[in-house]
């Protein structure tokens, strides 16, 4: 899944982690940041890229592990298939990220899936490849695993509905045919999942990049971000329906996600900052790297809003002035009774405000 610009811990070179999270905060390099809630260790690289696991989806594995009902070992295959799958979908966007010209550093594993840290060229094709390449990994997976379980399969194996999660009896866990099922299965699951119309969903994204072009960013991400709340409605709803939990927790934190990424972009904080780095508002790519150690996301993110109210309103103050100039200019040249009632009413605020900030000076 395409998510972006979380720092669980650092990465011991000054950099952040990159990924979508319920959990703000970032370290500083080295084992753990000083959240416990945050830790995320390495386990190691491959391909120049540092793979961390979060603290949460090794309780998650631990607590489904404990917990399963439908055995040990059949619980530990299909979790098994799932950080395989996941993890192979991230190196897709790290990949492409590659391809395009970017570049891409770690990947963090976490419950609700994959999170990497990868920079693309900010422009809607370059884009639009690094996200779209996580789902066709899912895609060619989905393709292989149903078209070799074919070949001398039950008939009655291999279905396309992901949600007909059965288990079929195939010889056991070492069955290669139930192995295939569980890839088939569990890709199509994330394929379907990655393409839902909804921030920080790789369809979500997909959807920003071809607007992108025509419509130019800003808009692009209007729109992206009003579907997006519309499809996190339907998915909570379905969820909520169906007794679906967690898909009402994703759903939630979708329509908040996109929420406060319109309430950004309207504010101008997207554009000025140069922003995304794999983050929730539409872009594989990183912030410049600063030469002292980054704040957690969810500082950063206060920051940034604040700057953009504080803008929003210093222009609000300015075009006040200047509409006052024009009353004050209009009095003087054709006098107080050539004014409208609404330009009256403006000129009476105007002057409260003056005042109220005189008081509040001491003035």
């Amino acid at each position: 899944m395409g998510w972006q610009e979380r720092d669980y811990a650092g990465t011991g070179d000054g950099r952040g982690g990159g990924g979508f999270g319920l959990l703000g905060g970032g370290g500083r390099g080295g084992r753990f940041s000083d959240n416990p809630l945050n830790w995320s260790p390495s386990i190691g690289s491959l391909f120049g890229i540092r793979i961390r696991i979060h603290l949460l989806f090794i309780l998650f594995i631990l607590f489904r592990l404990i917990s399963s009902s439908g055995g040990f070992l059949w619980t530990a295959q299909w979790l098994t298939v799932l950080f395989g799958s996941v993890f192979l979908h991230e190196l897709g966007h790290c990949f492409a990220a590659r391809y395009v010209g970017g570049r891409a550093d770690q990947i963090l594993m976490w419950p609700l899936g994959g999170l990497a840290s990868v920079d693309a060229p900010r422009l809607p094709w370059p884009q639009f490849v690094t996200v779209v390449c996580g789902p066709l990994v899912n895609l060619v997976l989905v393709v292989f695993a149903y078209f070799t379980m074919t070949w001398g399969a039950p008939a009655d194996l291999v279905s396309w509905n992901p949600f007909g999660f059965g288990v079929p009896v195939l010889g056991g866990h070492s069955s290669i045919y139930l192995w295939l099922f569980v890839i088939h299965q569990i890709n199509l699951i994330l394929l379907l999942f990655n393409l839902w119309p909804m921030y920080p969903m790789d369809g979500g994204r997909m959807l920003q990049c071809a607007l992108w072009k025509k419509l130019g960013y800003q808009r692009s991400m209007l729109i992206t971000t009003t579907i997006g709340m519309v499809a996190a409605i339907l998915m909570g709803l379905y969820g909520l329906a169906n007794k679906e939990y967690l898909l009402l927790v994703i759903a939630l934190f979708g329509y908040i996600t996109c929420y406060q990424e319109r309430q950004l972009v309207k504010a101008g904080v997207r554009e000025q900052d140069g922003f995304m780095s794999y983050d929730f508002s539409g872009g594989y790519s990183t912030l410049p790297e600063a030469a002292s150690p980054r704040k957690g996301w969810f500082a950063r993110w206060r920051e940034k809003a604040k700057r953009g109210a504080w803008e929003a309103k210093r222009k609000e103050q300015e075009l006040l002035e200047l509409r006052v100039d024009a009353i004050l200019e209009k009095v003087k040249r054709e006098g107080i009774n050539s004014l409208s009632r609404r330009e009256k009413k403006l000129l009476e605020q105007a002057t409260q405000k003056q005042q109220a900030t005189d008081r509040k000076h001491g003035l």
